[in-house]
């Protein structure tokens, strides 16, 4: 396979080497469906160059058109998608899937002075990943249906 023609210089021709490189790790991946990397790698772009609540919106509307998830499929979700994207595009991607799942956006005040905010998936008051979320919430996005 090979990536489209873009000039490397240019902020698109990034993008689309990333998503490019999201199509390929999705076609290789085993125990996940391509269409939930497209949704993560449509999420991420939506998270990179526009707002917070664009992204949300499309996370809700990519939902619609895909079956949910079990909690089982969520976590394998979250573990296939660890090495691409941010957080929050990996949390948009499985909490939008996830019935009754929220998106948590924290930090961890022991890092003080070095500000690192996180993004993780809730799902009845609890972390979806046990050892993925921080001690402070400063807020919450109710995304499953």
């Amino acid at each position: 396979m090979i990536p489209p023609a873009v000039s490397r210089e240019s902020v698109a021709g990034r993008l689309a080497r990333s998503a490019w490189r999201a199509v390929v790790s999705a076609a290789r991946a085993r125990h996940s469906s391509v269409f939930s990397h497209v949704q993560h790698g449509a999420i991420w772009l939506t998270v990179k160059v526009a707002k917070l609540q664009d992204a949300s919106a499309l996370a809700r509307a990519t939902a619609r058109i895909l079956p949910p998830l079990s909690v089982q499929s969520a976590q394998e979700l979250y573990g296939d998608l660890s090495n691409v994207g941010t957080c929050l595009s990996r949390a948009l991607t499985v909490a939008s899937r996830l019935p009754h799942a929220e998106v948590a956006l924290g930090f961890d005040p022991s890092r003080a002075p070095h500000f690192r905010p996180h993004a993780w998936v809730i799902l009845q008051g609890q972390p979806l990943i046990a050892t993925d979320f921080c001690p402070t919430i400063l807020s919450t996005i109710p995304i499953g249906s």
